[in-house]
């Protein structure tokens, strides 16, 4: 399917408010569809770049994200003690044998994160009693407030869950986006990665997020051959011979007569 939207195959679809849209429009406003386009190809990644993925989106060491089990879409969990919902559904799940992980994604346009959903996903989780037994990250991806803001919502989270919660993390998309373009540059992926990677790549352009690895950067610093007035090409200038040309235009059958026809 999403070969078929980025080769505008995919055809239209009516929406609730009667009119009528590209699947490509509606790819780009869904947040569930960019959750699947991108997080359903991770199960087929390699071990190895699994772990660089979740090591480099989560700036850790450890745990070593390498033992992948599987990956659970809008999971349904209880939320108990809450009066105003009761259930919870967080985008994903990343199962590895020595840790969980949840992800709240948001696109680039959709609505904002915010810190209550954070909160009911989490605790959610855990009254599941569903491998809590294991280290639990949280994930924010897309949309996330600023720095500060961030921080404060982080103290309050850990505080709130304390031991239970190993980690709170946000990121923005772009970000994301360059931690597969660096990944790709290297010798870890394998041919079967690069293939998954690029169709994450082109699932990004769609969020017209930065898919290429070159910048101006990479233009200003390459080693370029000068050019200047002592190249070659000026000390040697191409020589016409204007006789030659003289001679041939006067042989041509052309008068003001000719001219005048072609006025009219």
């Amino acid at each position: 399917m999403l070969q078929a939207i980025l080769h505008g195959k995919a055809g239209r679809i009516d929406t609730d408010e009667g009119e009528s849209q590209s699947w490509r429009e509606v790819f780009k406003q869904r947040e569930d569809l960019m959750t699947a386009a991108v997080f359903g190809r991770f199960a087929y990644l390699s071990a190895p770049v699994q772990s660089y993925l979740m090591q480099s989106w989560l700036g850790v060491t450890e745990p070593a994200f390498d033992d992948f089990e599987t990956i659970d879409f809008w999971s349904n969990y209880d939320l108990e003690n809450n009066h105003n919902q009761k259930r919870v559904e967080p985008d994903v799940v990343l199962r590895f044998k020595t840790a969980n992980v949840i992800i709240e994604v948001k696109p680039p346009a959709g609505g904002d994160q915010y810190k209550d959903q954070w909160q009911r996903e989490i605790e959610a989780f855990l009254q599941s009693d569903e491998q809590t037994h294991l280290p639990l990250y949280f994930v924010a991806l897309g949309r996330i407030p600023n720095k500060q803001t961030s921080e404060q919502w982080f103290t309050e989270l850990q505080d709130e869950f304390k031991e239970k919660l190993s980690g709170i993390y946000a990121l923005e998309w772009q970000p994301v986006v360059n931690t597969l373009l660096e990944l790709k540059k290297g010798e870890l992926p394998n041919v079967q990665d690069r293939r998954v990677i690029d169709d994450i790549l082109q699932a990004a352009q769609l969020y017209h997020l930065k898919t290429s690895g070159y910048g101006w950067d990479a233009l200003l610093n390459a080693s370029l051959p000068k050019l200047s007035l002592e190249h070659l090409l000026f000390k040697n200038p191409i020589k016409t011979n204007w006789d030659e040309l003289l001679n041939y235009t006067q042989q041509l059958p052309l008068s003001l007569k000719d001219i005048t026809a072609w006025k009219k």
